[in-house]
């Protein structure tokens, strides 16, 4: 007995690790071993408090005569150390003299060596160790060694130093050596004590091993059969299978069970024999890996079996798919973070619909599940197909889209786990060291990818002129707001494509929740900024032109009637052509549009230069109609009398009557004054057309 003190009140984890670590020696506050002990018959003793946790250093050697290298190789391993390999001369002699010293009773049965972990089977010449293929700088070899070629792929370690042997017909002996104590783990029984748990090595006779528990246990060979045994009652638990690989029960073996394991009764059981230190993973050969190489999808245990049975997590039987998780606070809900990463757009305003490419990630919390062996990388955190199929996950309606669209759960999606916080308990029924993960602190996210079409409700009115937006509309149908809703604090939208789409540039994206209905809703607003070139360089600069034509046309000589009447006609064609292909091109509306209006102006003022041109036609000049020419008049300009054209005249108008109203036309206004008045009007009507263009367009 040390000393003895109580406390009235638990002790926290890190102050029972200082005093088993010998750093503090605290007095208890309710007994004291310091204060009111009397001692009687007793001889006391003061060792200072670091003598207790000094660990006494002691070589031990566990011996295998006549065994072959494939044996020699696991054995050592499987008890968590290595063969001995000498690097002088003097560690080859203790090697060689090492049976006679700890077998004095048959100093002579290792006289022909020991197995050494040497080899050069994969490449002839270049002698590596055979754990991890490193390769050995100077091997301490015999005079003449090696000399087998490729015959001779293994070292023994002989009387004068190495020697070169074959690896498959050859016994040697082998040594395995341990500098301290080294602690075995049985796992896979579902004991909840420690003690149970792990062993000790020892050795009475050499080829023997015996497993000590620290508690009721042992793990020894009786009759030539490996048995786990309660010692207290002298109860055989389990029996190791007669065909485990090399007769040994280190490692992932199968046990035949005599009384109830982990409530099994009368079956087949799979425990693991550790040597492994922690945070270590066993290999089912009883070699160690570290734990983060489980299951990463890279072969780290020569037998494979790191990557054998790598479930994340095991869906209990009550598990209800269809039922939302319920959190502690019956007054919370389940929250989903929405992560959308937008890749690329595509707008058509003529059908007013938008196609987005992106990726949708869903990310919850779901305490009734446990997670095993959670990887700091998420993307090793995989669940496979079968079990997503099997998992409550969020349900998503696409709102505004063609034939109302949802999202899915196929071979197209993807299921993974994140590890935040690390595990609450290693799984006692596992055959191996599975660390457990809450689901309550470790969320669950499923992402795939969509090329979803998208309907907007554009307002053209000031089209080109005009800024749009367009809405991704997602409603959450899992189940109603009371019991799941957006995790606002947790959505993010991001867009990695370009800016600069075929008829808009996109601006920054917004959010916008909406816990008003019934179920929880999401939108994500894509502002559009139009870009105008492409209109203005087709419409508004062409017609503009042809308009200014048409003008241009009042300032041609007044005789020349058919070039300024041809003209302008050309002109008004032109742009009634051009009004017809815009049209074509954006979607029917019941308003008119600020382009039809700037379209529908120019074909008005090239009718009105039109109806200009044949006043001042008219005003020009006499006309007579020729006796042999019926339906014709003469046309005498005042301007150049010398010079008259036949021009047709209309059929319900005699001569009479046009040379008459060329009369008035004359009688009022000169044909100078009707070309200036014409120029002033046509120029006035632009000016207003302008101001009011400005007015309504968008600063």
């Amino acid at each position: 007995m040390h000393q003895v003190n109580i406390w009235d009140h638990p002790l926290s984890a890190n102050t029972i690790s200082e005093i088993a670590a010998c750093r503090i020696d605290p007095k208890g506050n309710y007994v004291s071993w310091d204060e009111g002990w009397s001692l009687s018959n007793v001889t006391e003793y003061n060792i200072p408090q670091k003598n207790f946790c000094e660990v006494e250093e002691k070589t031990t050697y566990l011996w295998f005569p006549h065994k072959t290298w494939s044996f020699a190789t696991y054995i050592c391993q499987a008890l968590g150390t290595q063969l001995p390999l000498p690097t002088t001369m003097d560690e080859v002699r203790f090697w060689y003299n090492l049976t006679a010293k700890i077998w004095p009773d048959n100093p002579s049965l290792c006289h022909d060596g020991f197995w050494t972990p040497m080899e050069d089977n994969r490449r002839e010449g270049v002698w590596t160790m055979h754990y991890d293929h490193s390769i050995i700088p100077s091997p301490m070899w015999q005079k003449d060694e090696p000399n087998g070629i490729i015959y001779e792929n293994c070292a023994n370690i002989g009387v004068d130093g190495v020697e070169d042997i074959d690896c498959l017909t050859e016994r040697r002996c082998t040594v395995c050596r341990f500098t301290e104590r080294h602690t075995f783990a049985l796992l896979g029984t579902c004991e909840a004590e420690l003690r149970n748990i792990y062993f000790t090595v020892s050795q009475q006779r050499m080829d023997q091993l015996l497993f000590q528990g620290y508690g009721d246990y042992q793990i020894r060979k009786d009759n030539g059969q490996w048995r786990w045994i309660n010692i207290v009652t002298n109860q055989t638990l389990a029996k190791l299978d007669l065909h485990a690989p090399n007769g040994k029960p280190m490692g992932r073996r199968t046990w035949h069970l005599e009384t109830p394991v982990c409530d099994q009764v009368s079956a087949t059981r799979i425990l693991t024999l550790s040597p492994c230190p922690a945070n270590s993973y066993t290999c089912s050969d009883a070699t160690c890996i570290p734990h983060d190489n489980r299951c990463d999808y890279k072969i780290d245990c020569r037998d494979r079996s790191d990557e054998l049975n790598c479930e994340l997590l095991r869906v209990q039987n009550d598990y209800n798919k269809n039922v939302p998780p319920r959190v502690s606070n019956k007054n919370e809900t389940v929250q989903v973070a929405i992560e959308i990463t937008i890749e690329s757009v595509n707008v058509v305003t003529t059908l007013m619909t938008m196609l987005v490419s992106y990726k949708l990630k869903m990310t919850w919390f779901d305490n009734r599940l446990t997670f095993r062996d959670l990887k700091e990388n998420e993307n090793l955190n995989i669940v496979s197909d079968e079990i997503m199929m099997s998992l409550w996950i969020p349900h998503i309606d696409f709102v505004n889209t063609e034939g109302n669209q949802n999202s899915e759960v196929d071979e197209e999606a993807s299921l993974h786990i994140q590890r935040l916080q690390p595990h609450t308990h290693m799984d006692n029924s596992a055959p191996g060291e599975v660390k457990m993960y809450a689901g309550a602190g470790n969320p669950l996210t499923i992402s795939r990818n969509y090329h979803t079409t998208f309907t907007c409700n554009f307002d053209l009115v000031l089209y080109p002129f005009d800024d749009q937006y367009c809405d991704m509309h997602l409603r959450i149908l899992s189940a109603s707001k009371e019991y799941v809703t957006v995790d606002h604090t947790a959505t993010t939208v991001t867009y990695i494509g370009s800016e600069l789409l075929l008829e808009y540039q996109l601006l920054q994206q917004t959010m916008h929740f909406d816990n008003n209905h019934s179920h929880s809703e999401f939108r994500v607003r894509l502002p559009l900024r139009r870009r105008r070139g492409y209109a203005l360089c087709d419409i508004y600069i062409p017609s503009f032109v042809l308009l200014i034509i048409g003008y241009l046309s009042l300032f041609f000589r007044p005789h020349i009637f058919e070039v300024r009447i041809m003209t302008t006609l050309t002109s008004l064609l032109v742009m009634a052509t051009l009004f017809s292909q815009v049209s074509a091109s954006l979607p029917k509306t019941s308003y008119f549009k600020i382009v039809d209006v700037w379209l529908l102006f120019c074909i008005v003022m090239s009718f009105l230069i039109i109806i200009f041109h044949t006043i001042i036609d008219i005003s020009l000049g006499n006309y007579t109609v020729p006796e042999s020419t019926p339906g014709l008049m003469k046309v005498v300009p005042l301007l150049t009398p010398t010079s008259w054209s036949p021009t047709p005249a209309p059929k319900s108008l005699s001569g009479k009557m046009y040379r008459n109203l060329a009369c008035k036309f004359r009688r009022r206004f000169s044909t100078r004054t009707y070309i200036a008045i014409a120029q002033y009007c046509i120029s006035a009507v632009l000016k207003i057309m302008n101001s009011i263009v400005h007015d309504q367009s968008p600063e």
